[in-house]
Formats: C-alpha cells, sequence, structure tokens
C-alpha cells in the first residue's frame, strides 16, 4: 500500500520478525543507525565506546558472584553439615569451595535460600529439558518464577519490592516507544518493582497522566504496576529460542521505560543531557541466567551484552543466580529508590 512504502527507516527498524521484513539482525542495525542510537555492545570491547566507571564496578560486582566468590553465607561449623544434605556429589564439593564461602558479605544482601526449595526448582529444570524440552511458559513457571520468588523471599528488602509478571503488558502509551509500526505482542516476562513509599505515595497524588493519556502511571504501561516504579526488567526465553531474536524487542522495551523515566517532574532538572546510572538487565534462556547493563547519556544508549551468572544446572549454579538477584534487589532499593525520588 502507499501507507507501507513510504514508512520511516526508524519505523521499518523493528517491525515484527514474525512478519518476515527484517530480521532481527536488521532491525538491531537500524536501531543503532538512529540519531539517538541503542547500541549492543561487548563488555571488554573499549575500542569504540570507553566503559562508564560505573558500568565497570557493577560488572566487576557481577562477575565476582557469576565465579563463584562469595555466594553462600554459612558458619563455618554449618557449611559441612549443610553440604552433606546435597543429593549430588559435584554440589557437595563446589559448596565447600574455600572462596565460596563468606557470610559477612553475602549476608548483607539476603539469607541463605533453604536447599530443599533449591534442588526442586534444579529437578524441575531437567524435567523440563529431557527429550524435545518445554515450553518458555513451562519454564517460567516451573523455574524462572520459583528462582525469582526465592530470591526475594531472602532478600534483605522483602518487604520493600514486588516481583510481577508483564508478559501481557503492552507500552502505553504507544508515543513512548521509538515506533508504533510491529511492537511484538509479548516483550518483557517479570519485573521486580518498587513498593511505594511515603515519598513515592505523596508524589503519586500530584503526578499527572502523560499528554494524551487519561490514566496516570509511573511506568511505560497503565493496565498494571501503575503505583509500582519498575527498578529491574528480566527478559525469559525458550532454551532453543535464538537471543539474536531477543535483542530488538529487549531494546525497544528498555528504550520506551527510560522514556518514560526522563518523563517525570523532576527529571530535568537531574537529568538533562548527562549520563544516567549503570542499570542491570537480566535474561533467563532455559537453565542460563545472563545479566546485561544498560548505560545512557545524553547521544546514546549502550546495552552492554553480557555475563553469564548462574543457571538451575545444579545448587551451586542456582546459588549463585539467586546471589546475582539480591545483589540486583540491593541495589533497586539503595540505589535505583533513592535516584526515583529525587526524579518526582
Amino acid at each position: 500500500s502507499p501507507t507501507r512504502s513510504i514508512a520511516t527507516r526508524s519505523e521499518l527498524s523493528v517491525e515484527s520478525h514474525k512478519s518476515g521484513r527484517l530480521s532481527p539482525t536488521k532491525q538491531i542495525m537500524l536501531l543503532e543507525d538512529q540519531e539517538k542510537p541503542i547500541l549492543f555492545h561487548n563488555f571488554g570491547d573499549t575500542r569504540e565506546l570507553a566503559e562508564r566507571a560505573d558500568v565497570g564496578a557493577m560488572r566487576n560486582a557481577i562477575q565476582r558472584l557469576a565465579a563463584g566468590v562469595g555466594i553462600i553465607g554459612y558458619a563455618d561449623e554449618a557449611l559441612s553439615d549443610i553440604a552433606a544434605t546435597l543429593s549430588s556429589t559435584s554440589d557437595r564439593l563446589q559448596f565447600e569451595y574455600p572462596h565460596a564461602n563468606d557470610p559477612t558479605q553475602r549476608l548483607r544482601y539476603g539469607n541463605m535460600p533453604a536447599i530443599a526449595r533449591l534442588e526442586r526448582i534444579v529437578r524441575k529444570g531437567w524435567k523440563h529439558d529431557r527429550g524435545n524440552g518445554a515450553s518458555e511458559d513451562d519454564w517460567n513457571s516451573g523455574v524462572q518464577l520459583p528462582l525469582l520468588e526465592l530470591a526475594l523471599e531472602t532478600c534483605t528488602h522483602e518487604d520493600n519490592l514486588t516481583v510481577q509478571g508483564v508478559k501481557t503488558l503492552a507500552i502505553e502509551p504507544r508515543w513512548l516507544a521509538r515506533t508504533t509500526v510491529g511492537l511484538p505482542g509479548r516483550v518483557i516476562d517479570y519485573v521486580v518493582a518498587l513498593e511505594p513509599d511515603a515519598v513515592i505515595k505523596q508524589a503519586w497524588h500530584r503526578l499527572q497522566p502523560l499528554p494524551g493519556e487519561h490514566i496516570k502511571a509511573w511506568n511505560h504501561a497503565t493496565r498494571t504496576l501503575r503505583e509500582n516504579p519498575i527498578a529491574l526488567n528480566i527478559e525469559t526465553k525458550g532454551p532453543n529460542k535464538s537471543w539474536t531474536d531477543g535483542k530488538p524487542q529487549i531494546a525497544i522495551w528498555t528504550d520506551a521505560w527510560l522514556h518514560r523515566v526522563s518523563l517525570l517532574p523532576q527529571a530535568g532538572h537531574v537529568i538533562g543531557d548527562g549520563a544516567w546510572p549503570a542499570i542491570p538487565l537480566l535474561i533467563a534462556q532455559g537453565h542460563d541466567w545472563h545479566l546485561l547493563i544498560i548505560s545512557r547519556d545524553g547521544e546514546k544508549t549502550v546495552i552492554w551484552d553480557q555475563i553469564a551468572v548462574g543457571s538451575s544446572r545444579n545448587c551451586f549454579e542456582a546459588m549463585k543466580t539467586v546471589a546475582v538477584l539480591h545483589w540486583c534487589m540491593d541495589w533497586a532499593e539503595t540505589v535505583y529508590r533513592p535516584w526515583f525520588h529525587s526524579l518526582i
């Protein structure tokens, strides 16, 4: 049609992959070519992009946990007894690695999850990985969501945060996204959001709907989570899905979220054209969990890609995942919440 023939390059860049118009690789290329580009960039590759200090500090902290350093926090006299309850010989060996146990550091972020619950999640992952495997929804309900809920229940900030499923949410209003053409029907699966405190509740009463909208919300979605500001985004994918396929939708979703944040009442004074804080982003694909870091300044958004942080293949790997989730939830409460306060 004539309308299609004159579609802008930006609009074409985010056509749904299912439409067959553009491959995910071309979508990513076109997002990179925009005036204020969204770039996926490998950690350590500083030839064209310098790594900001806060990105480096977050990467270092996460890489220590991903290496298994300080991921458990048991008293020395209890560690052997805990390890003996593990059904896997490999797990029993790894739990007694000297570098893995650091109660002083580890318990700052949360308590140790019950081993029995961790093993149930691991066994569910094994079951989903047999034969032809299980669907993404089965992985979510049996493995990913139970891990997220276990991490929240044992997190230091359990009462201040909430884990919510958002796979049915659309970006609203649609103009927050870089385009209104071809937005995926299912974008991000879960978020960790802030429970409103006195500052957020007071600011909520003053908040006005965005232009052209009748319903107000802190986020870039108005059907739910209106009063709970999103702090962390978690995308999940089935083990047989391509990570490349998910990159454009993650870029579109996070960019729309940051666009909404930039329109908060005091954001213009606090952010302006300057740098935003480094923001973690989590990806779970089958057994495996990865962390990316978003950095944004006035000219570009960079999604630093990616650190393998843990899995549900065994209890030691699952404990890494819980430790990283605890660290990210602590970031949401101690870094993101104060920063969000400054924007409202």
